[in-house]
């Protein structure tokens, strides 16, 4: 099976400006757990990248 690149995941809504700062912090906290998750999902697809591209040469090259 050919790899896929992964799919990112959406950033949550901006809260609004008159929310409680329980509510923006929650927010924060979801922005950078958001985008460790895309960036640990990426760096594991140049992973399996890189090793399918070394076998395929191996194999077919």
């Amino acid at each position: 099976m050919a790899l896929k690149k992964p799919k990112k995941l959406k950033l949550p809504k901006k809260p609004k400006r008159s929310a409680s700062p329980e509510i923006k912090q929650r927010y924060l906290d979801r922005v950078a757990e958001v985008e460790k998750q895309n960036k640990t999902r990426l760096s594991g697809y140049e992973t399996r990248k890189k090793k399918d591209n070394e076998l395929n040469r191996k194999i077919f090259g």
